[in-house]
């Protein structure tokens, strides 16, 4: 048996929610509407109302923003699936048809970035917007949208941290299910162990970290915590530019990209931080997918910010200023 902690009164118990609401049906299944999905919704619908509001400044049109939206919306998920089968290829091998069930979990935050920027670059060709002030209005909103998908995870009990016996540790119960499978490890009488994931991750250790009897993981890190309020300080900080860049007094000039680029600095550091204390499988030098990614994305966003220091601040489009 590996390291355990007692009970302590700094320790603080989290119960998941997978699932906001389950119906039970008559013919015996259940109909659920799974956290994650109410969350990631939430963001969007929040974030596209804010965007709406304003592209005006920008003379992007209401409906243009909203087609932009689903359709990013849709690659996104897409990308950020299909990320995340290609680094876990040996859980999917067995059992290709649960490439699908996104419902158990399983989204790359970096996939969907990317899948949502190959679509936005479509976008932006085919409807001949002006790439840089685009970029400027979706990152001044994406970060708003990662804080609710963020939350999600946290009510999905996925993407946590290590353990810890700091005051801020979360333990994450057990959750058993009907049924058997047949492997004493996860089996508990008539019932299994079907999670949550920090439970399952300290009982599939060797040694397992905690019994099956146990009731609760191992104290570990909220990252997923820690992200939302990391998204939603990059939110305040890129929505301040962005009203400064693009403002409706017109007196000031704006240098198009800029909100982009800071988000880019600010989201590739704090991310990288917070991946020191994650649970994730380390690809090169040390250093897990997320952050070989960030380290490139912070050097594009301060190459880009400084280069656009060092060129003159262009006017507002006088029916900008009027705006």
């Amino acid at each position: 048996m590996g390291p355990t902690f007692g009970p302590s009164s700094t320790e603080r118990p989290s119960n998941v929610h997978p699932y906001l609401i389950q119906i039970p049906m008559p013919w015996g299944a259940t109909f659920r509407i799974p956290s994650y999905g109410v969350m990631l919704m939430c963001g969007f619908l929040l974030s596209l109302y804010i965007a709406q509001r304003r592209a005006k400044r920008l003379h992007i049109g209401a409906n243009d923003v909203f087609d932009a939206a689903v359709a990013m919306l849709v690659a996104g998920v897409v990308g950020s699936r299909v990320f995340f089968v290609v680094a876990q290829w040996h859980r999917f091998r067995a059992n290709p048809f649960d490439i699908i069930r996104i419902d158990k979990g399983g989204l790359v935050f970096y996939g969907g970035l990317i899948g949502g920027a190959a679509v936005l670059l479509f976008i932006v060709v085919r409807k001949k917007l002006r790439l840089f002030p685009v970029l400027d209005l979706v990152m001044s909103v994406v970060p708003l949208g990662h804080a609710f998908g963020r939350m999600g995870c946290f009510l999905n009990g996925c993407c946590f941290g290590k353990i810890t016996r700091s005051w801020i540790g979360v333990r994450f119960p057990r959750i058993l299910s009907d049924g058997n499978l047949g492997m004493p490890l996860y089996d508990v009488g008539d019932q299994y162990i079907a999670g949550s994931p920090p439970f399952l991750y300290h009982l599939d250790q060797t040694p397992p970290l905690i019994q099956k009897t146990a009731e609760w993981s191992l104290p570990v890190h909220p990252t997923q915590l820690y992200a939302v309020g990391y998204n939603l300080l990059i939110f305040a900080a890129v929505s301040l530019w962005f009203h400064r860049r693009w403002g409706r007094n017109g007196t000031g000039g704006a240098r198009a990209g800029e909100v982009a680029w800071i988000y880019a600095i600010l989201y590739g550091s704090f991310r990288f931080g917070n991946e020191f204390l994650r649970v994730t499988r380390a690809v090169l030098l040390g250093m897990t997918i997320a952050q070989v990614i960030c380290v490139p994305l912070v050097i594009l966003g301060v190459v880009m910010f400084v280069r656009g220091r060092l060129r003159p601040l262009q006017p507002l489009p006088e029916s900008t200023a009027s705006d």
